[in-house]
């Protein structure tokens, strides 16, 4: 099985420190700002707004902001894109009233990076270490959302969130001096012109229509999962304890993700990952449909369906960079991103709406998808990786 060099080690690892400053900065808030919206007078809606419309921005920008790292220097752009979320944190962190937070979080998600980090990442490593190398941005994402979510309410109550937002902004610009002192040079690679034909071949590529459409429905499952989830949990546990469930489920993500990916890695079995990650979500949806009064069928469903989660995530974009034409790689992987984060934000609106009806049905919803997820599987082929010098 190839190994990582050095120099891929350190180019992925400074890549995963910005992309982890970058998120922690949103899981900080994520367990509260609904509450501090409403504390800023917004109603029910507008509070649900408030968490969604990030995802919303990011939908809207990620296509640019690949077309534009196809064209110029990524790390410039990735600059530009953290100059953004820093202007809208300070915007939030200024916010006297709901709707000037909701523009604060909009402008937030407008420096949409993720695509343009993966990007680098794909232009800095082998196509046969690339799953083990987003896992480990998917390890970076994994601690921020550990440490934001067992923090964020935490920092609320002892410094409050405006404070945490002013935090959020100096991460931003962390971020920024991280991006040109731990990751110098520039890696050469074909520049583009993205022209309507070329856009056109990309939009009717079969196969990064069909992972765009597996990010979609997976980050459509977890943004529900997170929606419904907590509020079951805190049936059974005080806010300040669901740390308890949190922190094994971040372990067990993380710890059986990694020896996974390599695995999947070193037999070519990138499709046989995403299946396997598909049936434990599966066994997690179940366990959490039938977890009414049930404590151990809660923790144990968020679990399970955490560890099928992380078995997939990072196999989609591991495979998007090898089916996708090099020099449209940012492209792309930007609509891609703009596919997850989309479902993310139908996720919430599907998450908000059976809270209200009935949640055990979101689950078996969950479960039915899984259904069509895995024939469409069936008739997709991961391409093996492209060999490339060290």
């Amino acid at each position: 099985m190839a190994k990582l060099t050095g120099k891929e080690i350190k180019d992925v690892l400074g890549l995963s420190g910005i992309f982890g400053l970058r998120m922690l900065g949103l899981f900080l808030v994520l367990p509260v700002l609904s509450i501090h919206a409403r504390e800023l007078g917004a109603s029910p809606m507008l509070a649900g707004l408030s968490v969604g419309i990030y995802g919303l921005s990011q939908t809207v920008f990620q296509v640019p902001f690949g077309m534009l790292s196809d064209r110029f220097d990524r790390k410039a752009v990735v600059a530009a894109g953290l100059l953004l979320f820093m202007a809208g944190s300070v915007m939030c962190a200024l916010a006297e009233t709901a709707p000037m937070l909701l523009i604060g979080r909009f402008l937030q998600g407008s420096g949409a990076i993720a695509s343009v980090i993966i990007s680098m990442v794909a232009d800095r490593t082998r196509d046969e270490v690339r799953g083990r190398a987003m896992a480990l941005i998917g390890v970076s994402v994994g601690l921020s959302f550990g440490v934001g979510i067992l923090m964020g309410p935490i920092l609320s109550v002892k410094i409050g969130v405006p404070a945490i937002f002013w935090g959020i902004a100096l991460t931003g610009l962390l971020a920024i001096i991280y991006l040109y002192t731990v990751l110098p040079g520039v890696v050469e690679r074909p520049q583009s012109v993205i022209t309507r034909k070329k856009l056109s071949q990309l939009l009717r590529h079969r196969d990064l229509l069909f992972l765009d459409a597996l990010m979609f429905i997976l980050h459509l499952g977890m943004t529900a999962v997170f929606v419904v989830g907590p509020i079951l949990m805190l049936e059974h546990w005080p806010k300040e304890e669901l740390w308890k469930v949190y922190l094994p489920m971040i372990l067990a993500g993380g710890g059986l993700m990694f020896p996974a990916v390599g695995i999947a890695e070193k037999k070519n079995a990138m499709k046989g990952l995403i299946v396997s990650g598909i049936v434990i979500s599966a066994v997690g949806f179940v366990l959490l449909a039938l977890s009414s009064g049930s404590a151990t069928l809660v923790a144990a469903g968020m679990i399970v369906y955490f560890v099928g989660f992380n078995f997939i995530e990072p196999a989609l974009p591991s495979l998007v960079t090898r089916v996708a034409p090099t020099e449209l790689r940012g492209t792309a992987v930007g609509i891609f991103n703009m596919c997850q984060f989309f479902g993310a934000f139908c996720g919430g609106a599907l998450g908000g709406w059976f809270l209200g009806a009935s949640p055990p049905t979101l689950f078996w919803v969950l479960l039915a998808l899984c259904l069509p997820w895995s024939i469409t599987l069936a008739g997709f082929t991961a391409p093996p990786p492209r060999k490339r010098a060290a």
